[in-house]
């Protein structure tokens, strides 16, 4: 009835076991990641020239996200296509506005 995990595995199934009992928990991750990489990027640039670009940030952190999780569905099947597909589209319209902000 449950998803049972199997201890001798490898990360990967330890990741799976975890989709298994929450099923948005790819989005969730990689939301996460992306989070985490837009807001230290920002930060970063905010302590170097003090002043930071979120659209610079947004657009770097979404293209490292998105090609991680192109990484990520292609080793395994953790990742649905239509997260795959939300993550690129993101991507897009993060250099679209990246294009149309102000330097």
């Amino acid at each position: 009835m449950y998803p049972e995990f199997e201890g001798g595995g490898s990360t990967a199934s330890l990741f799976q076991y975890a989709k298994d009992i929450i099923p948005f928990y790819d989005s969730l991750l990689f939301g996460v990641i992306l989070t985490i990489l837009v807001f230290s990027i920002y930060f970063i640039q905010e302590t170097k020239r003090g002043r930071g670009d979120f659209p610079v940030a947004f657009a770097v952190g979404n293209t490292a996200t998105t090609v991680l999780a192109i990484i990520i569905s292609m080793i395994s099947d953790f990742m649905s296509g239509t997260t795959l597909g939300i993550f690129i589209s993101i991507t897009i319209v993060s250099y679209i506005w990246l294009f149309f902000s102000n330097p």
